[in-house]
């Protein structure tokens, strides 16, 4: 019995070193997957920083193209991109939570809701040169009818909608349960609980979603490219004719840039990507920021 007793002590150990082995080697191979997709990305930061930051100056920054695109900054480009950005987040925000919230808390479990988050997150995954052409088949050749800042922002609205959409609901539906019941056992109706109590826990989700579509539309030139971009003008519009005009940008920039080549320098490619990728992460610093402080205010201090 004795003997019995060690041989089946004998084994568990050997399957516990087993299962200790095979437990150290995959987090040896996670380890090294994670620091060659740091490495990776360091890599490429460091080469735009490198290539690119003796371009950026002042005039880089403030002043428009000239002599043929060969001098100047990208002043016009910057500021398209601003435009776009805003005017997409102005449309996507409330139309993305309001979409959030009826996911969450209105549409049920009904069948033709889970064919509906189907979509949703297909559309979420769908490449955004299919956005660009949807855009240009609808927004140009039948809203606008031709290429203009209207239909640009239309498109990245409707690129971006479904990450928002998905995100907040996500967001809602992680805020306790034990919270809504003390929320209603209150006397708070359904609305009143989704905006006190529901939206402010699930902000710092949603404000990851609003930031990865925000990148994701700053950062796609097919879009833009056939539907708002232009490669240069010197006609500055009116404030009341901007949206209907075409505008310059930094993704279309830096396109057009690669495939001339003979017209730019590689150090306005460089000096111009740097710029965006600042704007990509002065985007994710205000996230940060703004989850980090959202987070401390509900933690109560």
């Amino acid at each position: 019995m004795d003997a019995i007793k060690r041989l089946d002590s004998s084994a568990v150990i050997d399957r516990d070193r087993r299962r200790q082995g095979k437990s150290g080697f995959g987090r040896l191979l996670l380890t090294l997957v994670g620091l060659s997709v740091a490495a990776l990305v360091i890599g490429v930061v460091l080469l735009i920083l490198v290539r690119g930051f003796s371009i950026v100056n002042l005039e880089f920054l403030t002043q428009g193209p000239r002599e043929n695109m060969q001098k100047g900054g990208i002043a016009p480009m910057i500021r398209g991109s601003l435009y776009l950005l805003v005017g997409t987040l102005g449309l996507t925000l409330p139309l993305g939570v309001l979409g959030g919230i009826y996911l969450a808390e209105y549409a049920g479990a009904k069948r033709w809701v889970s064919l509906l988050k189907s979509i949703v997150m297909s559309l979420a995954g769908t490449p955004s040169i299919i956005y660009g052409l949807f855009g240009f088949a609808v927004y140009v050749l039948i809203i606008t009818r031709q290429s203009t800042l209207m239909a640009g922002i239309l498109t990245l609205s409707t690129m971006a909608l479904p990450i928002v959409v998905l995100s907040t609901e996500a967001a809602i539906r992680a805020v306790p349960q034990s919270q809504l019941d003390g929320a209603y056992a209150l006397g708070l109706t359904k609305w009143q609980t989704i905006w006190s109590v529901i939206l402010p826990q699930a902000l710092p989700g949603i404000l990851t979603g609003v930031i990865l579509a925000s990148g994701r539309a700053m950062g796609e030139a097919p879009p833009i490219l056939l539907t708002a971009g232009i490669f240069y003008t010197t006609i500055q519009p009116q404030f009341n004719e901007i949206l209907s005009k075409p505008v310059m940008n930094l993704p279309y920039h830096v396109t057009e840039a690669i495939k001339q080549s003979s017209t730019f320098s590689e150090s306005q490619v460089w000096g111009t990507c740097l710029v965006l990728l600042c704007f990509m992460f002065l985007l994710n610093l205000v996230a940060i920021v703004l989850r980090s402080r959202y987070r401390r205010i509900k933690a109560g201090h």
